[in-house]
């Protein structure tokens, strides 16, 4: 182990090395081009929004929007004072697994859908063309893999956070780093998605934008630190139906404003927006069909399969059926939402052709805004009511996935590591007193969910420096969750992986994947695009950055893992528990393996299973031994010595 830390400590001090040599002197070069920009913003005769962006916003609207985010509020309230409160880390985490598969399929299908979608979508068709609809398709990939491959793994073990089963499968060294590139991931696209709405509302009325961004992510933060993943769940479902409606209500009417279906159509094909096909393989091109599907899978892969945020709301359902329903329900979800704002899209190239309007300038992800502000603006409300529907669902989401992660991969992992080296008796303690850490474990996430939430606020003003909307969330995913993909896919598919490998693995996918993102951005010219003389790694398109990283981070951490297996001698003996593999790759007789979430016994212990005598080949007539986990352990480790001896000899 020793070794193992001493290897991920050299590692991360060369990362950082790296870093530093190769982007210090780009960053403070470009310096001065981000304060340029940022004169827009501070100068006394100019406004961020174009003065005639702004629609008539009538009480009405005023009203409507008011009434969503108070029903928001009093949902949220409710679930933290029925039933008793949040008074257990079980129910405010985890809804004491309760829930069925419909409420948790919208409430993930909400989450996605925030204002990067409704506003990012749209303006990307209408800029680049209907390719980008072409991304719906990636999820006929990502939902089987995430149903029948990752979920059954973590809703087998018991798990509260995606991340124990680093903890369970290589160590807690893995654990922490995991966790840490999650939290970095979900703060950053928080403040992306608190940031759309609000330059929105600004667009249509007369207030601030800092407002309406402190205004939203308090509320968000108050309803979702007292009433925790139920009222996250219950408030997500009220939401899409806001979203849902909405968007299909501009797309009706815009599309009767814009002349019919025909006439869209018609104009969209003559003006060469219907280019659903782009089969150019080479990487650099921003949009081809098989980086929006294959790449658009491996950026979506992160987000549903070892994501917190969504794995959290599975592994609330009531069993594994359950939870694997809700994941199939979000693919027909899924494709029917992207193709609605993909529509609305080829709805603004009808009305305004290839002259956007002047108001919009260079603002793109505005254009949505400008058009219900002036060919529809008896619906302003309904559709700034959608765009904060969508933020307050996922910002609430991934407030209660950090509380969750902070407190269990972080907090509890450090108490308990604290207690084996100080050697406390775990069996002293009464279940009175277990009671009474658990309730201060639930405070604990409650301050959590609030610090996160101010956190948010004070990123979003920053998320106006980042470029457009779809390219921001999927430069985030791309860069921090590939890695993390890499890194459960070599613990689940590959059983010779060890911990050295996996941390060694994830620092270089996570290293490649901030190297080409930040490169991309550094070397970024006047028209949005990477300069054509920059380095080929920074010209490859935004929607590879999860793909390559998980790649390296899968490659690397299986070559290091065989490198340390010939290192390390007991590496090689060490058996891995078959309830941390793919279903598909468990020996033979995995079935009798206690599920911790499929059993409702309270005397049967997590990860209790059937294992083989391990000192003799048995087949199916032999005698079998049912060991706990920390019998296993002890046989393991005795193996090993075993062997040693052996080889010594």
């Amino acid at each position: 182990m020793d070794i193992k830390r001493c290897f991920g400590l050299v590692s991360l001090v060369i990362v950082f090395t790296l870093s530093v040599a190769e982007f210090l002197p780009a960053l403070f070069t470009d310096f001065h081009g981000f304060r340029l920009r940022d004169e827009r913003y501070s100068s006394n005769d100019q406004t961020t929004v174009h003065p005639d962006v702004r629609g008539d916003f009538k009480w009405w609207d005023y009203l409507i929007v008011g009434a969503m985010i108070l029903i928001s509020f009093g949902t949220g309230l409710y679930h933290a004072f029925s039933g008793g409160g949040q008074r257990t880390t079980a129910r405010f985490l985890m809804a004491e697994r309760s829930m069925f598969s419909l409420p948790v399929a919208i409430s993930v299908l909400a989450s996605y859908l925030s204002a990067i979608t409704v506003l990012g979508f749209p303006s990307e068709v209408y800029f680049h063309g209907i390719q980008y609809w072409m991304v719906a398709w990636s999820f006929v990939i990502v939902i089987p893999i995430t149903a029948l491959v990752f979920i059954p793994v973590f809703h087998g073990l018991g798990v509260t956070t995606a991340y124990e089963y680093l903890r369970k499968r290589f160590s807690p060294t893995v654990q922490y780093a995991g966790s840490v590139l999650f939290i970095i991931q979900t703060l950053f696209y928080m403040a992306i998605v608190l940031y759309a709405p609000a330059i929105a509302l600004e667009a249509v009325t007369e207030i601030p934008l800092w407002v309406t961004i402190i205004g939203t992510g308090l509320i968000c933060t108050i309803y979702t630190s007292l009433g925790g993943i139920k009222a996250v769940i219950w408030t997500d479902v009220f939401q899409f139906t806001i979203l849902f409606g909405s968007l299909l209500l501009v797309l009706i009417l815009g599309t009767v404003d814009a002349g019919g279906p025909s006439k869209v159509w018609q104009d969209n094909y003559q003006g060469g927006k219907l280019n659903f096909f782009v089969f150019d393989p080479d990487p650099t091109v921003r949009l081809s069909f098989w980086s929006l599907v294959i790449g658009g899978a491996f950026n979506a892969l992160p987000i549903w399969a070892v994501s917190q945020t969504a794995v959290q709301r599975f592994l609330t359902a009531r069993t594994l059926k359950e939870a694997q329903k809700s994941i199939w329900y979000n693919l027909p979800g899924n494709v029917v939402m992207m193709t609605i704002v993909s529509l609305i899209g080829l709805v603004l190239y009808a009305t305004y052709g290839d002259t956007p309007p002047a108001a919009v300038g260079k603002e793109h992800d505005q254009i949505l805004i400008y058009f219900v502000a002036q060919e529809i603006p008896y619906i302003q409300g309904l559709f700034i009511a959608c765009l904060f529907a969508g933020t307050l669902s996922t910002v609430a989401s991934g407030l209660n996935a950090l509380a969750a992660v902070t407190l269990i991969d972080i907090v509890k992992t450090y108490r308990n590591r604290s207690r084996n080296y100080l050697r406390l008796p775990e069996e002293g303690r009464t279940d009175e007193d277990m009671a009474r850490q658990d309730y201060r474990d639930t405070i604990i996430s409650k301050i959590c969910t609030f610090v996160y939430g101010c956190i948010t606020v004070v990123a979003a003003f920053a998320a106006q420096y980042m470029g457009t909307l779809v390219k921001m969330a999927n430069t985030v995913f791309g860069s921090i969750g590939g890695p993390l993909l890499g890194v459960f896919t070599l613990g689940i598919l590959y059983k010779r992986a060890n911990s050295g490998g996996a941390l060694i693995g994830l620092l270089a996918g996570s290293y490649l994947g901030f190297w080409m993102s930040i490169g991309a951005i550094v070397n970024t010219v006047d028209n949005g695009g990477v300069d054509p003389e920059a380095f080929w790694l920074y010209r490859i398109s935004f929607m590879w950055y999860s793909a390559v990283s998980s790649i390296t981070t899968f490659i690397v951490g299986l070559l290091t893992s065989e490198i340390i297996r010939r290192v390390i001698p007991e590496e090689r003996y060490r058996e891995v528990d078959p309830l941390l593999l793919a279903t598909f790759l468990r020996p033979k007789g995995w079935h009798r393996c206690v599920s911790a979430t499929e059993s409702h016994d309270p005397t049967v212990v997590i990860g209790t299973q059937v294992i083989p005598n391990l000192y003799q080949e048995i087949d199916d007539t032999d005698d079998e031994l049912l060991l706990s986990v920390e019998e296993h352990d002890a046989v393991q480790l005795q193996m090993s010595q075993d062997h040693q001896v052996e080889s010594n000899n």
